[in-house]
């Protein structure tokens, strides 16, 4: 597969290039390196999973995009009037040569092939750093598993859009091979990758991370808790979930430091988020910059969001009015992440954060109907931090469910969540405060997920064929 493997060993070769010892960088020219010519120490192996957390950072990742269209795609945002970047999928009419989708590919296939090997190394690490190593190896599994899981919801639709999840998904890759040219395979195949990864890591790391910016045992529980709540699996999901709260490693960030917990980072709620500071700051460029007049704010948080939220819910605080708006696209942007001056752009992005896990394990008990009241108690904790006069919730049934989706749409706007959460509960997207050229889009819908890249069709004859419908 040329556009997964030749593309990445020029991006690996490079990421050791920068990663490794001075040592390392005289052994051999860059386009030349051999698999046995690095991770050779264990040294180069922190090195190497370091690396691979910042792929994370980037900008078609969590950076941005990767958590942009899934938000634009849906009825909580409006474009502004100049809206630029993403505006093809906010509006549906993308298409396969379009470099949102192409980057996307590119950026998580080079994170799965760097922790590819180090997985795959037959490194034997000395017994005084082995607790080490393994910590190391199990983080590599946990961005991998990520990686899939993120491609899978990109480029697949959702888990039960089929009874058996049979429609395609993506290619797993577990090994380097420069002259593989795989197939897609179904949803179901790569979840069950996602999760084998996922309970290896958790299997495998033993430390708590110095910060939230790199993967612990508990994130990978937070996140698995999403995954099974995808695969509508609500007895795994409230496990883990539980999991992870009785950790008593994480409690929801005060209604105090509420407003101001990606810019300060590291809060006592953040599970996994990505590390930004003043050095390596993306500008713009920073998913908050897509919101913010002083970035390029090209969208908008729509009423209808805005009217979900109750006068004196913190939440509210996060957008802030401008007066240069005017007219359809008066007159609030978003605030979520406030960061300005010269600290522009260093608000951490969450990756899971305790509040989802909250709601995931409400969703799960209440769409199970095996536990209503214990769904209500999850659903107050994130209304009632919010707001702490918010009345108890009362609802059961198909009304519980609705409120606790809509909880999500306040708690986790601009966060890369709504696209899934609309399709999995195969939900219509319905623009109230539209701005866009597409302002109803009906559930089901071959635009919902991103097309498979020409530059992977053109070059593996064994996904030419294999192109989502619509594209």
């Amino acid at each position: 597969m040329k556009n997964i493997y030749k593309i990445l060993l020029v991006f690996t070769t490079m990421f050791y290039i920068t990663s490794c010892s001075e040592s390392f960088l005289d052994l051999q020219p860059q386009q030349s390196i051999s698999d046995d010519s690095f991770l050779l120490t264990f040294q180069d192996f922190e090195s190497a999973i370091v690396g691979a957390h910042d792929q994370m950072q980037n900008t078609n990742w969590f950076g941005r995009y990767s958590l942009l269209v899934p938000d634009v795609m849906g009825e909580d945002v409006k474009q502004n009037a100049s809206a630029n970047r993403a505006k093809e999928w906010a509006e549906y009419n993308g298409n396969e040569t379009d470099f949102i989708p192409e980057n996307i590919w590119r950026e998580l296939y080079e994170a799965i092939n760097i922790t590819n090997r180090i997985i795959n190394s037959p490194f034997e690490p000395l017994s005084e750093v082995q607790a080490d190593y393994n910590n190391i190896v199990g983080q590599a599994h946990a961005i991998r598993a990520l990686a899939h899981f993120n491609l899978v919801n990109h480029y697949g639709q959702h888990y039960t859009f089929t009874s058996d999840a049979s429609h395609l998904g993506v290619p797993i890759v577990l090994q380097f091979d420069v002259a593989s040219k795989p197939t897609r395979n179904t949803v179901a195949e790569v979840y069950q990758q996602v999760i084998s990864d996922f309970n290896t890591a958790i299997g495998l790391m033993n430390m708590d991370p110095s910060n939230a910016g790199f993967f612990s045992k508990e994130a990978a529980q937070a996140l698995l808790s999403r995954v099974y709540l995808y695969m509508e699996d609500y007895s795994n999901a409230e496990s883990m979930a539980t999991t992870v709260i009785n950790s008593g490693k994480f409690s929801l960030a005060s209604n105090a430091n509420y407003a101001t917990q990606f810019l300060d980072g590291n809060s006592s709620e953040a599970i996994l988020e990505i590390n930004y500071n003043l050095a390596d700051n993306p500008g713009s460029d920073h998913l908050g910059g897509m919101y913010k007049e002083t970035g390029y704010g090209d969208y908008l948080p729509a009423d209808d969001l805005l009217n979900l939220m109750t006068d004196g819910d913190v939440r509210k605080t996060m957008f802030l009015p401008d007066a240069n708006l005017q007219g359809i696209y008066a007159s609030t942007r978003v605030n979520k992440f406030p960061s300005s001056g010269a600290n522009i752009a260093t608000d951490n992005i969450p990756v899971i954060r305790l509040s989802e896990v909250y709601l995931n394990r409400a969703e799960a008990r209440a769409q199970s109907g095996s536990n209503e009241s214990g769904a209500q108690d999850d659903l107050n904790m994130i209304r009632q931090r919010g707001l702490a006069t918010a009345p108890d919730v009362t609802a059961t049934g198909s009304a519980l469910i609705d409120e606790i989706l809509i909880e999500r749409r306040i708690e986790l706007c601009f966060e890369g969540h709504r696209i899934y959460d609309a399709t999995r509960n195969q939900q219509d997207i319905v623009r109230v405060n539209c701005t866009s050229t597409v302002c109803t889009i009906s559930y089901p819908n071959d635009r919902f997920i991103l097309p498979i890249p020409d530059g992977e069709t053109n070059s593996n004859p064994n996904i030419e064929t294999q192109q989502n419908p619509g594209y």
